[in-house]
């Protein structure tokens, strides 16, 4: 069998030069002056790569690479399509045993709607197949790339293939995420491929609804891979609504607008806020989107305006001054 990897090198191109001008492997080697070992390693090469052959009288000629091509692709190719029947008829033979599943699933009761995972191969097996049968609109609250659960790495390019299908994308994101480089390239790929895109001054959580029917959340703790997946449309519209509602509060996004694009002073703001109910940074940095070494340099600048000796006073004295909106936030849209 052909090996799966042939490296050719500037040698062997040479050597193929040398047979195309008639010359035979003794001479090849005198006139290059190397070692007779490095011309046939050369022509083994060109061999498995189906550029030379001999004829009935021993002499090696070239081959036409197209000719070459065909002959080594051809079985490539061959096994290729072998493999997508095989893949075609697996998955015909299997949607029969998912109707079955489904039908039973509602017409017992003991079934549960909801599917915890805490294996994160199959938690992305199951977006990719939601996501792919997904038909009319995905909603998507997530934090920053950099702090985003294992499970957000899978559903970004679900996005955009959902874009790609035409269906109705809105993602949103923390203000942080204007300014964090890998987050920014995501929201510039969903608003470029005609999703909507805005950021808000807290997410209050993390998941994906998939046509208000299907979500995806996390189902434990910080640092727990659990990921329920919801079927049904109660809880699926009611995380929904948790989107709807952000959503309306949410600042527009505009990939031509670099950095924070206004919404600096309203992070600041919630910090501080946060600093004020006497939050860990742990829990302010997950709130607003910030790595903590970002918040603590934000706190810091902040805490030297604002002549403060605590994280704690700095939300007071905010607080004192007004620059902490407790009760009621605007947000431009």
């Amino acid at each position: 069998m052909l090996s799966d990897r042939i490296e050719a090198d500037e040698f062997a191109v040479e050597v193929y030069e040398r047979i195309l001008d008639g010359d035979g492997p003794a001479e090849m080697a005198d006139r290059l002056g190397v070692p007779a070992a490095e011309v046939d390693r050369a022509f083994g090469l060109l061999r498995r790569l189906r550029l030379i052959r001999e004829t009935r009288n021993g002499e090696v000629v070239a081959v036409n690479p197209d000719s070459a091509r065909t002959e080594l692709l051809l079985p490539l190719e061959r096994a290729i399509h072998e493999q997508r029947s095989l893949l075609l008829a697996r998955r015909r033979q299997l949607r029969s045993f998912a109707d079955a599943f489904g039908r039973a699933e509602q017409a017992n009761p003991r079934h549960s709607p909801i599917q915890v995972s805490r294996d994160p191969r199959e938690t992305e097996l199951r977006l990719v197949e939601t996501a792919n049968g997904c038909k009319s609109e995905v909603l998507m609250m997530q934090s920053c790339v950099a702090h985003e659960p294992p499970e957000a790495r899978h559903l970004r390019p679900l996005v955009l293939d959902a874009l790609r299908r035409g269906l109705r994308v809105r993602v949103l994101y923390p203000h942080a995420a204007r300014a964090d480089a890998a987050t920014r390239s995501f929201l510039c790929n969903v608003a470029s491929l005609g999703g909507r895109v805005r950021t808000s001054d807290e997410i209050f959580d993390r998941f994906a609804v998939f046509d208000r029917e299907v979500a995806f959340l996390r189902a434990g703790l910080e640092g727990d891979q659990a990921v329920a997946m919801v079927h049904g449309p109660v809880i699926a519209q009611f995380l929904a609504g948790t989107h709807d509602r952000g959503w309306e509060s949410g600042t527009d996004f505009d990939p031509a607008r670099s950095g924070y694009d206004g919404t600096l002073d309203v992070v600041k703001s919630r910090v501080l806020d946060l600093l004020a109910a006497g939050l860990k940074d742990e829990v302010i940095a997950r709130r607003v989107g910030l790595s903590e070494r970002t918040l603590r340099r934000h706190i810091a600048a902040m805490m030297q305006e604002l002549a403060a000796e605590s994280r704690f006073q700095a939300g007071v004295a905010a607080a004192r001054a007004g620059l902490v909106a407790t009760t009621t936030r605007t947000h431009s849209h």
